[in-house]
């Protein structure tokens, strides 16, 4: 009998790239088809400025894994990151209604309406809900409260929400390219499912994804996140801010930055010097490399200690037992995990996609690890797993790998 085999798909669409990612899931195990990866055009900071041009850049993506795939893609999961994003812990509780005090649907259905009864800006909605832990009585941290016994349930999730606008321009890029959206994810939990073992979102991890326009952290901690935030800085600034220390042209300032960037100036020989060619005039000239350096060590140092500053406001500092990951294409700037432990005074690591992809694929880097996630997501999201978007849900046990009931609640139309 022929093995049933079905695609899923994710595309990340970010303020530098748009990548599409294409997969086949064959006995619950998910296979690279194929990639595709181009420059984003008409995106600011995760936010759609000029639609033609969005819709332009995620057909051709599309298009270049559809080739290497030999596939086509009709749906997708899509990644969403933006400074719009919010996300807002909360918690509910009710009283256990049966003669038995026996917790059941309706408990739970009522606990999360009261938890989820926060109030949501004008012009915002809610695209995840997702459970931090239940409390039963005085027993707290329970996975899956169904069949106990209790007197009071309490439920406490986190709520992710965003303008609405921000989401339906996205979600009609994507339909313009040809591709229905199966669901929106935000970027650094999509990150997480490609990067983080379980392990290091029990026992407190705090993730750290550098893109082009921004940086999304997220706090995990007892299997949940805790915190998210996004930090309206990214690599571009780094780019933008070579090309006006040196008059360089921003492309070449991306390629400097790249190639001989680094973030201790004091490493680099004073006489080290780097060829440009002046923006404009096209002039050839010298700019010592240290002169560069220095100029990435700033803005790196700024970003870093907006990010200092997070771990500082949620006091997680002490409970973050297996430090940061730190992920997306900006990461792999030279010198900058070693900068980053010495400002966060946190270990740190550099998150590769090993959930997903061998050591040797193409595609195993950090820039694809949000691509790579929201396959992961969807993979999960078909079967019946725990990471299903605009649900509340309940965290799969350690000890036992069976899945449990997922509460839907709502759809992004």
């Amino acid at each position: 009998m022929a093995r049933k085999v079905k695609f899923i798909a994710g595309i990340d669409i970010g303020t530098t790239k748009i990548c599409s990612v294409v997969a086949a899931v064959e006995n619950k195990q998910l296979r690279i088809l194929g990639s595709g990866t181009v420059p984003s055009r008409g995106i600011r900071k995760g936010v759609v400025v000029n639609l033609t041009t969005t819709v332009d850049s995620i057909r051709a993506a599309i298009e270049m894994a559809e080739e290497q795939s030999k596939t086509v893609i009709e749906s997708a999961h899509v990644s969403l990151g933006s400074s719009y994003l919010r996300g807002v812990n909360c918690s509910g509780e009710t009283d256990i209604r049966s003669r038995s005090y026996e917790i059941n649907e309706e408990d739970v259905e009522r606990a999360v309406a009261k938890a989820r009864a926060v109030e949501i800006p004008e012009g915002y909605e809610v695209i995840h809900v997702l459970t931090q832990k239940f409390k039963v009585d005085e027993q707290d941290r329970i996975d899956n409260p169904l069949g106990m016994y209790g007197q009071k349930l309490n439920v406490s999730l986190h709520v992710v929400m965003t303008a609405s606008a921000v989401v339906q321009n996205i979600i009609n890029a994507v339909n313009k390219a040809g591709v229905i959206v199966d669901g929106v994810v935000m970027q650094q939990l999509a990150s997480a499912e490609s990067i983080m073992t379980e392990d290091e979102k029990e026992l407190g991890t705090f993730l750290v994804d550098i893109g082009g326009g921004t940086t999304d952290v997220a706090v995990y901690s007892q299997g949940s996140i805790w915190h998210s935030e996004v930090v309206p800085l990214g690599g571009n600034l780094v780019t933008k801010d070579i090309a006006i220390g040196t008059k360089a042209p921003i492309k070449e300032a991306e390629e400097i930055k790249k190639m001989v960037g680094s973030v201790f100036p004091e490493s680099v020989p004073a006489e080290e010097v780097i060829e440009i060619s002046e923006v404009g005039s096209g002039r050839e000239k010298t700019i010592p490399r240290q002169f560069i350096c220095r100029i990435i060590q700033a803005r790196c140092d700024e970003m870093l200690k907006r990010v200092a500053a997070i771990t500082q406001a949620v006091g997680v500092n002490n409970e973050l037992a297996t430090g940061v990951v730190l992920t997306g294409g900006g990461a792999m700037l030279d010198g900058l995990r070693d900068r980053a432990e010495k400002i966060l005074k946190m270990q740190v690591r550099i998150g590769y996609p090993v959930n997903l992809v061998r050591r040797h694929h193409e595609i195993y880097h950090p820039s694809f690890c949000t691509a790579l996630g929201l396959l992961r997501y969807a993979q999960e999201l078909s079967g019946g797993g725990e990471l299903l978007a605009n649900n509340v849900v309940f965290k799969r046990s350690n000890a036992k790998k069976d899945r449990v009931k997922n509460w839907f609640l709502e759809k992004i139309s």
